[in-house]
């Protein structure tokens, strides 16, 4: 812009030079009559202008002009985001910068050795000479998950975010062999090697299932029968406590049971017996 501006002072200026030389020459044709000698003291002022003028063009041509450019180049800063660090550097040192790597980190979805981030932005008006500050993608941070069968669910999790994993999911189930709420199993294996932020479900016990059952009407019965009828629904004879005799009854009878006929209780629960004598 600044040598637009130059060219077209310098083209005004040789265009009122050759005017001023036209004039000069009337000048001098009118020099001997009653009116030059005003005719002269006119044109010595335009001369001055002009002269005024060259000097000031000059002075930015040969001293402004040459500042200005070496100081104030400027270009746009590519976009070199995604490329790999070699592909980067040789574009931004083909333009005339330096470069430099700022940092690394870990990235889930940018490979390792490839731009992040570039300073100054993609776009940005900047020195061609400037250095461009880099940061470098290491690619996924790969972690061990840890055991967390046999822990808590509140344990489990804890024991996640330290490593930067988090618990996805926790699954409830019965389980004869695991106390309630420890967890005894998980959807990836200990010292597994996941990307950071993985997620791991688990499933927790819940204890061993309980069911309720009503207990067999065993009253009457002998003994050994009694056994047999309750092994069947799935009890136990518990203590078996001797009675009065009984005229009624039969020696062995069973007269009485605790729990008593038709209650509801867990399957297992031992029953125990009062026999006649």
């Amino acid at each position: 812009m600044a040598q637009n501006i130059v060219t077209t002072l310098k083209e005004v200026v040789l265009s009122a030079a050759d005017r001023y030389r036209s004039f000069e020459q009337r000048l001098e044709s009118r020099a001997k009559t009653p009116e030059g000698g005003e005719w002269l003291r006119y044109g010595s002022r335009i001369g001055i202008i002009f002269f005024c003028i060259a000097v000031v063009i000059g002075t930015f041509d040969l001293l402004l002009m040459p500042w200005y450019v070496g100081h104030n180049s400027v270009v746009r800063m590519p976009n070199i985001a995604g490329m790999s660090y070699n592909q980067a550097a040789r574009i931004l040192e083909d333009n005339g910068f330096s470069v430099k790597v700022a940092g690394e980190y870990y990235h889930n979805s940018i490979p390792a050795g490839f731009i992040v981030n570039q300073m100054p932005f993609p776009a940005s008006l900047v020195k061609s000479s400037r250095t461009v500050y880099l940061t470098l993608s290491k690619g996924k941070q790969m972690l061990e998950v840890p055991k967390l069968v046999g822990l808590t669910v509140r344990d489990a999790r804890i024991a996640l975010i330290r490593l930067g994993l988090s618990l996805n999911n926790a699954a409830y189930q019965f389980n004869d062999n695991i106390p309630a709420n420890i967890i005894f199993s998980q959807s990836l294996p200990a010292k597994q090697r996941v990307g950071f932020g993985a997620r791991v479900d688990v499933v927790v016990s819940l204890g061993p299932e309980v069911v309720y059952v009503v207990v067999p009407d065993v009253e009457g019965k002998s003994l050994e029968e009694a056994r047999r009828l309750l092994s069947a629904e799935g009890f136990t004879v518990g203590e078996v406590t001797d009675g009065e005799v009984n005229e009624t009854f039969m020696p062995g009878t069973v007269i009485k049971q605790i729990p008593a006929p038709r209650d509801s209780v867990k399957t297992g629960t031992p029953i125990n017996l009062t026999v006649t004598k």
